[in-house]
């Protein structure tokens, strides 16, 4: 057997022992198959119960988001009115926060700090001890405080412990005055910090938030609008060490927060039943899918041969010569190393189909290509192009001796009689060659001229064509 052959010879050979295995090992690979499709069933459960946690947490982010961004917008007009008014009054002040905290139902207390200092307070009763704080001599809100200055922006902390009872936020921005007559490059003047504080379980109860939402268990952190770096808002910390938490992000007015939720049950909880009707039916399916991979390889075994072989002489048809000699061009374009197509054409073919029929004829091919192969080197391939028509290529073959040597050869081997039944027959061939890339750097070029080169040896040599045949 030559190694060009080897490959598709130890497919075949491996096909055939792994259809026996297949027969043999078929319980085990429909069990196999079955709890395949188990494990894909969870994970499709897996995926659903996903996408609900997603949809869930989305409208739960999204009515948080209303919530703290609606309650802060009612703030902007106090802000704009300082910015403009830097020497209100208590009156001034009062009026506009009693109508903030009409509209706003989370606002706890407004305040006012000029120069970082708080001055102005609402409501009043319970807060007396907040006025004439000074942030910068508070440890606890500075840094926060602080952010906020140089972001030149709103900055939501907390949450934090409120004197008055209860936990709320802090929405904290800075104030700047403005210029009436503005000039170009000069910096607005800091006037000082308004503050919102907003009552987180009113906040988090209007957003429909709970330690359970449906079937999840769900969890805030990014204390101080920090996001995952941030402290918890909400919840038990241990659900974001928990695998596969879904998380989703909260905006906030310059900062963030990270939801998560794990389902109460943990996850593929809700495909339970599922589970045990799909290894019930499973093995059937296993079973039948089993036998129609099994006849579908046993056909692509079958179809593979019919595709790539002659089915006479089992040689390699015109197909997979083309494919040999693609892969040998791209070879020697990289290694340098040439070779040699032979175009072999036998003398007198249809005259022992005529005399002794086809039968015979066919003996005669293949008696034909096995001599072909004994020729010829293991490296070599030889292929039936068609009728009476065989290709032999030679790699690394292009010196004119060596050639001429292979032709001898070929001469002699096929022209020794053939004992073929009660007939003995001696037939002759043409060949012509052509090499690569001397000849032709185009695979379809380097046949034809090879082809040519053979009619032509034929016809100069017709005179030398014999077929004999006498009775045993």
């Amino acid at each position: 057997m030559r190694t060009t052959d080897k490959v598709f010879n130890w497919i075949e050979e491996f096909s055939h022992g792994a259809r026996i295995l297949f027969a043999v090992c078929v319980v085990a690979f429909a069990g196999a198959v079955t709890e395949y499709i188990v494990v894909l069933n969870q994970e499709h459960t897996i995926d659903r119960e996903h996408t609900v946690a997603v949809e869930q947490l989305a409208t739960i982010r999204a009515r948080i988001e209303g919530e703290i961004f609606s309650t802060l917008h009612l703030s902007r007009g106090m802000i704009g009115f300082v910015a403009t008014h830097p020497d209100l009054t208590w009156d001034d002040f009062e009026s506009l926060a009693v109508e903030i905290a009409a509209v706003g139902r989370h606002v706890r207390n407004i305040a006012l700090a000029p120069d970082n200092v708080i001055q102005f307070m609402y409501p009043v009763v319970g807060n007396e001890r907040a006025i004439g704080l000074d942030y910068r001599k508070h440890k606890k809100q500075w840094p926060a405080v602080q952010r906020a200055i140089e972001l030149g922006n709103t900055i939501v902390a907390g949450p934090v412990k409120l004197v008055q009872g209860g936990q709320g936020f802090v929405a904290r921005t800075p104030i700047y005055v403005q210029n009436r007559n503005p000039s170009p490059g000069v910096t607005p003047k800091y006037w000082g910090l308004a503050s919102v504080v907003l009552d987180a379980p009113s906040l988090f109860k209007a957003a429909g938030m709970g330690n359970t939402v449906g079937s999840l268990n769900v969890a805030i952190r990014g204390m101080d609008g920090l996001g995952d770096m941030g402290g918890m808002v909400f919840g038990d910390p241990e659900l974001f060490e928990q695998d596969d938490v879904v998380l989703q992000s909260v905006s906030l007015p310059n900062g963030w927060w990270q939801m998560g939720a794990v389902p109460t049950q943990g996850w593929g909880a809700t495909g339970g039943g599922e589970y045990v009707f799909v290894r019930l039916t499973g093995w059937g399916i296993a079973v039948a899918f089993g036998v129609l991979v099994f006849s579908l390889l046993s056909l692509e075994q079958r179809n593979r041969a019919l595709a790539l072989h002659d089915p006479l002489t089992t040689l390699p048809n015109r197909r997979l010569m083309y494919d040999r000699l693609t892969q040998l061009a791209a070879l020697s374009d990289r290694s340098g190393m040439g070779f040699t197509l032979m175009y072999l054409d036998l003398n007198g073919f249809k005259s022992i189909n005529d005399e002794y029929g086809h039968h015979i004829g066919d003996q005669v091919l293949i008696e034909t290509g096995e001599r072909l192969l004994a020729l010829t080197r293991r490296s070599d391939t030889v292929a039936r192009m068609g009728g009476d028509e065989f290709v032999i290529i030679l790699p690394g073959v292009t010196d004119q001796p060596t050639l001429d040597n292979v032709l001898v050869k070929l001469h002699q081997g096929i022209g020794q009689p053939m004992k073929l039944g009660d007939a003995e027959i001696s037939v002759g061939a043409s060949v012509g060659y052509a090499r690569f890339p001397e000849d032709a750097e185009d695979i379809g070029r380097l046949v034809n001229i090879a082809d040519k080169k053979m009619y032509r040896d034929k016809t100069s040599n017709v005179a030398d064509l014999h077929v004999v045949a006498r009775d045993g």
